[in-house]
């Protein structure tokens, strides 16, 4: 009975390992969707054998386990049984309840805001057909990538392919390389990516394929503005216009001087830190284009344009002759002056443009306050933006070289200084059509400026925007990629063409987990690294020892 009992004991061991191994590899390699019921019954099969046994041979059991050395490799054996079971049992959670946490800093392995907007947004089956050499490093990672997508959207079809495996499927969509290419289709539509298989291509090309909607945007030009014509300049904005270029937007340039713009041709204008004044002519012509229902942007530096300034007025802003200075040194950037302006989360007022930037920080390295003008009936003007309670808008700017700059009661605004705004025209009749720069003093000297063509006349219509900034370096490539700052501009320019897919925050693998702390802070994070958590290991070990001394 003795040696039927082992051998029933046997073959229970052998099944339940099967079944354990069986699950292993058909769940965790092979990556089955449901594990097969048969196999199921193999490991509850072999737990009634061993059972079995356990009953036919109980009694010498019992006397084998009176033996304490037996006792202890039993209680062992319990617990690498327990422990085996709570990890099976783990997998079955896991596999059935699949979620994923992304615990980095910079979320480095989940999918942007904007990609869970657009893709959260289809309405049709989207295929992604992806060629990759198998098991290659860069089919691995666009793999990965594919998660996030795929569990914000069923819509989302998925199919890797070998270019050489499969060659004739290769041969068919017309691959070329063994490196890497991605063809994203919806419906008639198809975009390709090769060489850069990153969150922003693949999402670029969704968009592309599946956008039957196109918007203009157009960048003012004449007068010294920032443009994008000059890739990697740091005094250029082709990077943060670029992301727009790269999905369902045409970006131009226009000269005021020329034509009047319209909103059929160009739906947003950028007028993007001009070093001139634009002429009262040209100024008319911004003015006409936002009555007739047109979109304008103005990033508008200090030290400059004091005509342009004064004009922005008839859209109900108020743009300060100062300079914007703080003082909070939780909010100075290492190597950073005075003049750079950090706004967090609790610097945005509700607005779409800046409800979803609460995971970093806008920076602008010289502003100047930009606040809402006395209420005009017809126009409702937001402040977007404020700086800290511990900065001010100094006027005092022919002293701000030699003299230590300090705040004036009653002159210069003190604490949450407002640096942009935004505006909607719900009656076009509040835009005066005449530009009060027009009534600007000449300077003596001065050579007389070519006159405007006159307006051509546009006809009116409610829904014109304004957005006025009193900054434009936030946006240039030298600083676009510090927190949010391309994000800012980007959400402007999203609210103004009414394109929900860009009011979020958008992948930039150049935000990395980095920390820039002022003085202060950093001063803090070194004394603790160095003194305070030696310091407490210290105390620790010492009060051990005089507690074994003690007894």
């Amino acid at each position: 009975m003795r040696a039927l009992g082992w051998l029933v004991a046997v073959i229970g061991a052998l099944a339940v390992f099967a079944w354990g191994a069986s699950y292993a590899v058909l769940m965790g390699v092979v990556k089955m969707p449901e594990f097969p019921v048969a196999l199921h019954g193999l490991g509850g099969a072999g737990l009634l054998l061993i059972g079995l046994w356990v009953f036919l041979d109980w009694g010498s059991l019992s006397q084998f386990g009176k033996d304490q050395t037996v006792q202890r490799s039993a209680t062992a054996g319990v617990l690498l049984l327990v422990g085996f079971a709570l990890t099976v049992a783990l997998n079955v959670v896991g596999h059935r309840y699949d979620e994923r946490w992304d615990l980095t800093l910079n979320k480095r392995f989940s999918v942007s805001d904007q990609t869970t907007t657009v893709v959260g947004a289809l309405d049709k089956d989207v295929d992604i057909l992806a060629f990759f050499m198998a098991g290659s490093p860069e089919e691995d990672n666009f793999r990965e990538l594919l998660k996030g997508y795929t569990e914000a959207s069923t819509l989302i079809k998925v199919n890797f392919y070998d270019p050489i495996g499969d060659n004739l499927m290769a041969k068919q969509e017309n691959i070329t390389t063994e490196y890497g290419t991605v063809i994203v289709r919806a419906g008639g539509s198809e975009q390709r990516i090769t060489g850069k298989f990153d969150e922003e291509a693949l999402t670029n090309a969704i968009v592309k394929a599946t956008s039957s909607t196109t918007h203009s945007l157009c960048l003012v030009g004449g007068h010294g503005e920032v443009g994008n014509d000059q890739p990697g300049n740091p005094d250029g904005m082709d990077g943060a216009l670029g992301t727009l270029e790269k999905q369902n937007y045409t970006v131009k340039s226009v000269e005021l001087l020329a034509a009047q713009p319209t909103p059929a041709d160009c739906e947003v204008l950028l007028l993007a830190g001009p070093k001139t004044d634009p002429l009262s002519g040209e100024l008319d012509r911004m003015a006409q284009y936002v009555a007739a229902g047109g979109r304008l942007i103005v990033m508008i530096d200090p030290l400059a344009t004091p005509g342009l300034a004064a004009d922005l007025a008839r859209y109900g802003v108020k743009v300060g002759n100062d300079v914007v200075i703080e003082q909070d040194p939780y909010r100075q950037l290492a190597g950073g002056g005075p003049t750079f302006v950090v706004l967090d989360s609790k610097s945005f007022a509700g607005s779409p443009i800046t409800e979803k930037l609460t995971t970093g920080a806008v920076v602008l390295p010289l502003a100047r306050s930009v606040a809402k003008g006395p209420d005009v009936a017809g126009l409702t003007v937001t402040e977007l933006a404020r700086s800290s309670e511990m900065s001010w808008a100094e006027t005092r700017l022919e002293d701000i070289s030699t003299v230590q700059p300090a705040p004036d009661d009653g002159v210069d605004i003190i604490g949450n200084v407002p640096v942009a705004v935004s505006v909607e025209v719900t009656d076009p009749a509040a835009v005066p059509l005449v530009s009060a720069a027009a009534a600007l003093p000449a300077v003596e000297g001065a050579p007389m400026a070519p006159p405007t063509a006159p307006a051509e006349p546009l006809p009116a219509k409610a829904g014109g925007r304004v957005v006025v900034f009193g900054d434009s370096d936030f946006a240039k490539n030298q600083f676009g990629a510090f927190g949010l700052n391309s994000d800012l501009l980007l959400n402007a320019i999203g609210w103004s063409a009414d394109d929900s897919t860009q009011l979020t925050i958008r992948a930039n693998e150049a935000k990395v987990g980095k920390l820039d702390a002022g003085l202060i802070p950093a001063t803090v994070a070194v004394l603790v690294a160095l003194f305070g958590v030696p310091g407490l290991a210290l105390l620790g070990a010492v009060g051990t020892w005089m507690r074994r001394r003690s007894q």
